[in-house]
């Protein structure tokens, strides 16, 4: 081979040489290129990753929270509420025993014209504010009455309430501490029936009838023995006519009903309160209100 040819020989291999390098320089200068983008995709991810771990604790949080109050609320108030049904069905059957199933259904579960005024229901337990509660002890001046010589408002009469820890009637001291009729009464049905757990439906009462509210006390004396939560402050009652019978005015009988509106919270005070609500005739005032279980001790006051 002559000097020439191994001259350009010499320049060929030259040149794939340069080619080499420039590849290799080229391919380090693309990888030196991608190494940053890794490192931010990494930077991301873990940013990603920190928030979400955030995020997860702080929902875990609100759910050990709304738990905690849940379980709070229900050590507060759900034996209340269980020891309440217990009592209203408890008071039932021995309605039934006593007066058969037809005539318990009617006491508990009666209407009233259009309006559905059903007695001793368990709908509620919330407290009302207004349902005054002392510690004051018996009421030596409660007397026995009768349809004859009925009480008058603030007067202490005697009464029978169903008791499930002795699963019997026993006698507590009862008084009407005040009878509002009108407007005023009208505006307290509209707020009960208002409520969101209240089942039952405000309607307009007939054109001959009006809303009236009995507020009552009620005192447990010595003769009624509390269970371990204490006792609700309600009394059954019922309006009737003087007689016994049904309310009767301007020659038209009317068949009445009541629905207890006050606090049915269990209390573990000596005294509390409640609230009937009912329908009676415009005017009229010659009505009996009654409290007390059936066939157990009663107690009569004058309506006004």
């Amino acid at each position: 081979m002559d000097e020439n040819e191994n001259k350009n020989v010499n320049q060929e291999n030259n040149a794939n040489a340069d080619e080499t390098k420039n590849e290799v320089n080229s391919t380090s200068t693309i990888n030196q290129t991608q190494e940053p983008k890794k490192k931010s995709n990494t930077g991301l991810i873990v940013t990603i990753v920190i928030l979400a771990i955030i995020i997860v604790v702080l929902i875990g949080a609100g759910v050990f929270f709304l738990t905690r109050n849940a379980v709070e609320d229900f050590a507060k108030n759900g034996l209340n509420d269980v020891e309440a049904i217990i009592d209203e069905g408890e008071e039932f059957v021995q309605d039934v025993e006593e007066e058969g199933f037809l005539n318990a259904i009617e006491d508990n579960y009666t209407s009233n014209g259009n309006n559905t005024l059903g007695t001793n229901t368990v709908a509620e337990n919330t407290t009302d504010p207004s349902a005054s509660q002392t510690n004051e002890g018996a009421n030596n001046s409660a007397r026995e009455s009768s349809l004859e010589n009925p009480l008058q408002v603030g007067e202490w009469g005697i009464a029978s309430k169903y008791n499930t820890e002795t699963s019997s009637d026993q006698n507590v001291n009862v008084r009407v501490t005040n009878i509002i009729r009108g407007d005023e009464a009208k505006e307290m049905a509209k707020e009960y029936m208002s409520r969101d757990y209240s089942i039952y439906k405000y309607e307009e009462p007939e054109a001959y009838l009006e809303w009236v509210v009995i507020e009552y006390d009620v005192d447990f004396a010595d003769t009624y023995v509390p269970g371990e939560l204490g006792a609700s402050p309600n009394v059954e009652a019922d309006i009737t006519g003087p007689d016994g019978s049904s309310v009767k005015y301007n020659g038209i009988t009317y068949i009445t009903s009541t629905i207890e509106i006050g606090s049915r919270d269990y209390i573990k005070a000596k005294t509390g309160s409640g609230k009937i609500l009912t329908q009676i005739p415009i005017g009229c005032t010659d009505y009996i209100i009654q409290f007390g279980r059936y066939n157990g001790t009663t107690a009569y006051f004058q309506g006004k």
